[in-house]
């Protein structure tokens, strides 16, 4: 059985080491690691493999400018998402009085959303894993007064995942604990970036080249939001899920949905999937769940049974809150008055508003240019149909007043509470395509909290030409969902174990970001992958230790 050619049925006829559900930076690392210690592992995605060589896989763009004509059904446009790598899953949010339904901006395929993203690596602060110090009044908040781990603990951790990963940057000057990183130099700024940092630097504040999982090569305009063209982009399925299966025997299901998990009351025995329309059921010694904050508790919520009647490894009724997303707040802004710029070019790191009078706040970010029109006009519906009618003239004024700036992420820190959450939808999507329920709404840290960062951020801005293109009000930005099912010590207010084992579990992990008791500042991808790699280290020794 050749890795990638694996049939499900193939599949059943195995008891696995380890199957991992998901193929994101949690899962796409830990089945790497594992696999390369000997076990044997396979991967189940619900997504499409995206991995060299699968047909019809569309890189280079997002798939609203490849494939335009797409957008004339649905079945085509969800079809072109899925071959990019990106979900089709519907999200219905029910926070407010009537209930809003989305398709969100995140990864479903091989990489997960790792496939799709900007590639920003970066270490936590050591302060981020003592979080509820950080906040003036956290309320009514779950933030705890720490992560069960330390920054020291995860410090090797962090340092091999930047290895595999092949991160690049600058160390942040106000992070007294990045200094030892070492992390290989970056290029220079580009020169839509320079003007900027000269600004920033000339305003006493301390701008710094992001640490990217990017080769860099010829050409390269670091591709966040589509799949990469080139080898540049360093992601959980080049640098994990490929290798894993090309040079250490492991295998993948791809186009495989997850739909329960079959468990008594200490261990996962079945894992029971869904592929074109057939059900699978595979076994493993270990299940580790990787398919996001979003889909990996809506899975165990739907795992009911005589042992488990709220859920499985729900006892707590922690399953599914805490949910957090991060407020991003984008900003376009015109360095230059002359200045067009045309590429992406996510390059710019500043952190003088993380901590800042006592208080805590978030990061800012630059994120290069803003998409061309067609990535709006080029959607099915009304809205759509409606976008591409429009006359030529406004067509210009959209070029002429919201393109050639360099659009600023402002990414505020928001706290876990136990109404917000994540649960199954009431009812399926009408074409077959996944759906669940969010509730989410800002409480009065998030709102004063906010409002503050942005009045800073902007007087920092003052002399430059500005506009807002999105509000982190708005809960349709799901980029860094995390918190739902959180580790700790005690399993009344946690989910999972400091080892990411479910409590009461003996066979069953989590290593998405679901795993967080807070969401910090910053981006999580490296440190996913940095505790997925520490958890697969404790798999291999507690569950195949000879």
């Amino acid at each position: 059985m050749a890795g990638s050619e694996l049939t499900a049925r193939e599949a059943e006829h195995v008891v696995w080491d380890v199957i991992v559900v998901g193929t994101g930076m949690g899962g796409g690392m830990l089945g790497y690691s594992l696999a390369r210690s000997g076990r044997r592992v396979l991967f189940v995605e619900k997504g499409r493999s995206t991995l060299p060589g699968a047909p019809g896989t569309i890189r280079a763009a997002m798939p609203e400018l490849a494939e335009p004509l797409s957008a004339r059904s649905a079945e085509a446009y969800y079809d072109a998402l899925a071959r990019a790598g990106r979900s089709t899953d519907e999200i219905e949010d029910i926070s407010g009085r009537f209930p809003k339904r989305f398709v969100p901006f995140i990864g479903s395929g091989t990489g997960g959303s790792s496939a799709l993203y900007g590639m920003v690596c970066e270490r936590f602060f050591a302060a981020d894993f003592t979080p509820r110090q950080n906040f003036r009044d956290p309320g009514e908040s779950t933030v705890p007064e720490a992560w069960p781990i330390s920054y020291d603990e995860m410090r090797p951790w962090y340092a091999e995942a930047e290895k595999l990963l092949r991160v690049r940057g600058q160390p942040d000057p106000l992070r007294p604990e990045a200094a030892d990183v070492n992390l290989p130099a970056a290029p220079p700024f580009s020169k839509d970036n320079q003007p900027l940092v000269d600004y920033l630097t000339g305003r006493g504040l301390h701008p710094y080249h992001l640490p990217m999982a990017c080769d860099y090569a010829d050409g390269c305009t670091t591709c966040q939001t589509y799949l990469c063209p080139q080898s540049c982009k360093n992601d959980a399925a080049r640098n994990g899920v490929l290798p894993a299966i090309a040079e250490h025997g492991a295998d993948l299901l791809a186009d495989c949905q997850v739909v329960r998990l079959d468990a008594g009351r200490t261990q996962v025995r079945e894992v029971i999937c869904e592929q074109h329309s057939v059900i699978v059921t595979l076994k493993a010694k270990v299940v580790v769940l990787a398919a996001g904050a979003l889909a990996t508790p809506v899975l165990l919520l739907n795992s009911r049974s005589g042992d488990w009647p709220r859920g499985l490894a729900n006892r707590s009724d922690w399953v599914g809150r805490n949910f957090m997303r991060h407020l991003l707040d984008t900003i376009e802004i015109w360095p230059q008055p002359d200045s067009r710029i045309t590429a992406a070019n996510k390059e710019i790191g500043l952190n003088d508003f993380y901590f800042r009078d006592g208080q805590k706040y978030g990061t800012v970010q630059s994120f290069g240019a803003i998409p061309p029109m067609e990535w709006l006009t080029n959607r099915p519906g009304g809205r759509g149909k409606a976008l591409r009618l429009m006359s030529p003239a406004v067509r210009r004024i959209y070029e002429r007043f919201f393109t050639g700036g360099l659009v600023l992420a402002a990414m505020t820190e928001d706290l876990p509470y136990l109404d917000n959450r994540v649960l199954p939808s009431a009812s399926p999507s009408l074409d077959g395509r996944q759906r669940l329920r969010i509730q989410y709404r800002l409480h009065a840290s998030e709102i004063e909290r906010r409002a503050a960062f942005l009045r800073q951020l902007k007087e920092v801005l003052d002399p430059f030409r500005k506009i807002t293109l999105g509000s982190g009000k708005g809960n349709a930005n799901l980029g860094h969902v995390c918190g739902t099912c959180r580790f700790g010590t005690d399993p009344k207010t946690s989910v999972l174990d400091p080892q990411n084992r479910a409590h009461e579990v003996d066979n069953l992990y989590v290593v998405d970001t679901s795993f967080f008791p807070s969401s910090a500042g910053l981006n999580p991808s490296l440190t996913v992958a940095a505790n997925a790699l520490r958890v697969a280290a404790h798999v291999n020794q507690a569950h195949f230790a000879t």
